[in-house]
């Protein structure tokens, strides 16, 4: 049995019966030798007689009379005195028993002691689990707070994303549109104005060799083809006009012509080289703007995994400040209960002890005074009988 138990259930009377055996083995022994030797004189039996009147006038007659302990007391000294029993036999006998309490007092103590420490030790080391899981639990209890906040801020930045990447999709699309609208209009413009710049060529060169060179004027079937080229750029256009100004192709008006046809393709040259020039810096930003949307959609992508890891780390760590709480609110309350447990433990243990205390207290009280009685009944019995 541990000192905790052996303190919250040892029973006083126990203690106290087994040293009234021992009395009790004792008187059998000293019986018998007191009627081996016949010492039973008249006067000593008077002095007997007068001790147990003078012991139960007194207040500790009451008290041994009415407990346990003191009827049994009282019944082996009247038991001893009247077989035979001397009264230095029973002081001895009742001061061992005193001894014996005393001892059993001192290691009652001890043991007290030492179960109280280590009652105490388990209160105070619950209170220590106790408040270190109520400091566990509010720490949870905030980083889970900001864990939300958290987790809601990354999961409105990846919805940004998502958003952030449709709008670069979008523009993308435009401006891929845009460029292939741009080009085609640029291959179509490009190709009528070279178209412009060869026919001005084929009709300055007939006009030269066929009517300057020639130092004649155009037939009607040369003036017909000349006509022809003219069609290819359009019927209508500045050139057209230009030849109708005259009906006969002399070489002052075809010098006229080939000049102003000269100034034309040279202008539209001009303005083909600028188109061209135009198109390629408009090539160049376009390419720039993909490669500039690309960067941005690279750079948005990038912060979008470092979101979504965050966003998991984020999630598992509100799950284990989730379970943090939960296991410090449990731990909480189990050390509380056990605190509780120890605490009504000790009070049992130290209502026990201080009874079994008071108990061996009185009794040593009794047997004291009883000692005294038959140490005054003793002395009486040594003085001489009067003449």
């Amino acid at each position: 049995m541990c000192i905790r138990d052996r303190v919250s259930t040892q029973s006083t009377w126990g203690s106290y019966m087994r040293t009234f055996g021992i009395v009790l083995a004792s008187i059998v022994v000293l019986s018998a030798t007191v009627t081996a030797v016949s010492v039973n004189s008249g006067d000593f039996q008077q002095l007997q007689g007068n001790f147990l009147v003078q012991l139960q006038a007194t207040p500790a007659f009451k008290a041994l009379s009415s407990s346990e302990f003191g009827s049994h007391l009282l019944e082996t000294i009247t038991t001893l005195l009247q077989t035979g029993g001397t009264f230095d036999e029973v002081i001895k006998l009742l001061e061992e028993l005193k001894n014996n309490l005393e001892t059993e007092q001192l290691a009652d103590n001890s043991d007290f002691t030492t179960a109280k420490a280590s009652i105490e030790g388990d209160i105070k080391l619950n209170r220590e689990k106790a408040a270190k899981a109520v400091q566990e639990y509010g720490d949870a209890t905030i980083q889970v707070k900001n864990l939300i906040v958290a987790i809601n801020d990354l999961r409105g930045k990846l919805r940004n994303h998502k958003k952030q990447l449709k709008s670069i999709l979008d523009q993308r699309k435009s401006l891929e549109a845009s460029n292939a609208e741009e080009q085609r209009e640029f291959a179509k413009r490009n190709g009528e104005q070279r178209q412009v710049i060869e026919v001005l060529g084929t009709l300055i060169t007939d006009l030269t060799n066929k009517v300057l060179n020639a130092q004649g004027s155009l037939s009607l079937v040369e003036q017909k083809q000349l006509f022809d080229q003219i069609d290819k750029i359009g019927g209508q256009s500045p050139i057209s006009v230009l030849v109708d100004l005259t009906s006969t192709f002399d070489q002052n008006t075809v010098r006229l012509i080939i000049g102003k046809l000269e100034r034309l393709r040279e202008a539209i040259k001009a303005t083909l080289a600028a188109d061209e020039a135009n198109h390629e810096k408009s090539v160049a930003t376009f390419k720039a703007m993909i490669e500039k949307l690309q960067e941005l959609e690279d750079d948005i992508r990038n912060d979008e995994e470092k979101s979504k890891v965050q966003l998991k780390s984020s999630e598992n760590a509100k799950i284990s400040e989730t379970e943090r709480k939960a296991t410090n609110e449990l731990l909480e309350k189990q050390s509380n209960t056990a605190r509780e447990a120890s605490e009504a433990q000790l009070e049992v243990a130290t209502d026990n002890y201080e009874s079994r205390t008071a108990d061996r207290s009185r009794s040593i009280a009794i047997i004291t005074q009883v000692i005294q009685l038959l140490k005054a009944s003793e002395q009486e019995q040594q003085q001489p009988p009067a003449i």
